[in-house]
């Protein structure tokens, strides 16, 4: 998609335009090719147990026909030890064995150091896939999809304040179809730690910080740390109850001066008030999502911002609510509009999501300056900042 050094002279509308005309005239598809691969092949490895490792040997073995009958990872700690699905994870020098016959998918943030560790042992074909392009395959597959993702991504092109948000924006666009180890991954357009990147967000000493999707207080204790605990007031939601006791127990630690500004509320965050129910996430590093249709196991309550912080002169939001953030944000479009706090917003749950919360919120405060940047090495992570 070009180099940093290019970047100064770069025709982004045109090199995004171009190449979506090519995906769509070609029918390129990394996944598909990937996944026919995999169901040919004699062996099929998972190389990696992290917390994707899971997610995506499920969604392989049940949703996408491909059988996986081989383990591996670099840790010594894991080999000859039993994983879920009868595996049983060996050694690289084992699998070794296999090679020739093997097609061995890495399901590991380390996927480019063992992607030249694996291919300079001479492993071929060697897959990277995600949980996410897994989970929206069918959606990348669709030609009118494609066309919607042309239209909004170059209507978002036109309102992204800096060339690093326009980069971001290509790059992922790009790792949804042709996600190559030699010319793509997300190292270079990862960016440090999220939600407080430098010369976007910057806190004084009277925010009013509005924290969706608490989880256990990580952001929380974050920006007290920023802050260095002078701030006016936070707001910490959290849907999930065994995250909310967690976060409950973050806040008891702390001093009571700090404490008595805190205000924790176990809810989510949406467009409407109802009870809803919802999944847990797995303990695999996954976070619960809300299920549509009432299927979930778990039963919770979700909220308008607007109602909840009626007369709250919010100055800056963080959301991360797993694919709610549209439905959130719409509910709490009377208090944006009016206060103009900082945002950040995460954008990675859903495809649509995008260019769907930029250009939401363009339209919501016109003057807001908009960004984009990537905070892993992962597809996850990708955050729109607006600041008024």
């Amino acid at each position: 998609m070009g180099t940093h050094s290019e970047k100064g002279n770069r025709d982004y509308r045109k090199d995004l335009a171009a190449y979506l005309d090519t995906v769509r005239d070609q029918g390129r598809n990394y996944l598909e090719a990937a996944l026919q691969d995999l169901r040919r092949s004699k062996h099929v490895c998972l190389f990696g147990i992290g917390k994707t490792f899971h997610p995506v040997m499920d969604t392989l073995r049940n949703h996408a026909g491909v059988q996986i009958n081989l383990l591996s990872d670099n840790d010594p700690s894991k080999w000859g030890k039993s994983y879920p699905g009868n595996l049983i994870c060996m050694s690289p020098h084992d699998l070794e064995a296999y090679k020739g016959q093997v097609a061995v998918v890495l399901v590991t943030q380390y996927y480019g150091e063992i992607y030249e560790q694996l291919r300079n042992s001479g492993f071929n074909p060697i897959h990277v896939l995600m949980v996410f392009r897994l989970l929206y395959g069918d959606f990348f597959k669709s030609k009118g999809n494609i066309d919607t993702i042309a239209e909004k991504t170059l209507a978002l092109l036109e309102i992204l304040e800096d060339e690093e948000s326009k980069e971001v924006l290509l790059t992922l666009v790009h790792n949804w179809f042709d996600f190559s180890m030699d010319d793509a991954g997300y190292g270079g357009i990862c960016s440090g730690h999220p939600y407080y990147p430098e010369g976007i967000i910057s806190l004084g000493e009277q925010e009013i910080f509005v924290d969706a999707g608490a989880y256990d207080g990580d952001t929380l204790m974050e920006f007290l740390d920023r802050t260095g605990g002078k701030f006016a007031k936070i707001f910490s939601y959290e849907l999930d109850k065994d995250n909310f006791l967690r976060l409950e127990h973050t806040v008891d630690e702390l001093e009571a001066s700090i404490r008595d500004k805190i205000t924790l509320c176990p809810v989510g965050l949406a467009d409407e008030e109802k009870e809803i129910r919802y999944e847990k996430g797995g303990g695999q590093g996954l976070n619960s999502c809300v299920i549509e249709g009432g299927r979930g196991m778990n039963v919770g309550r979700i909220a308008r911002l607007s109602e909840l912080l009626k007369g709250e002169a919010v100055t800056f939001m963080k959301m991360d609510i797993e694919g709610f953030e549209m439905k959130a944000l719409r509910g709490a479009e009377e208090m944006i509009r009016r206060h103009r706090p900082k945002l950040a917003v995460c954008v990675y749950h859903r495809p649509e999501h995008l260019w769907e919360v930029p250009l939401f919120l363009k339209k919501t405060v016109p003057d807001y300056k908009l960004y984009l940047r990537h905070h892993g090495i992962l597809e996850y992570d990708t955050v729109c900042y607006a600041v008024p």
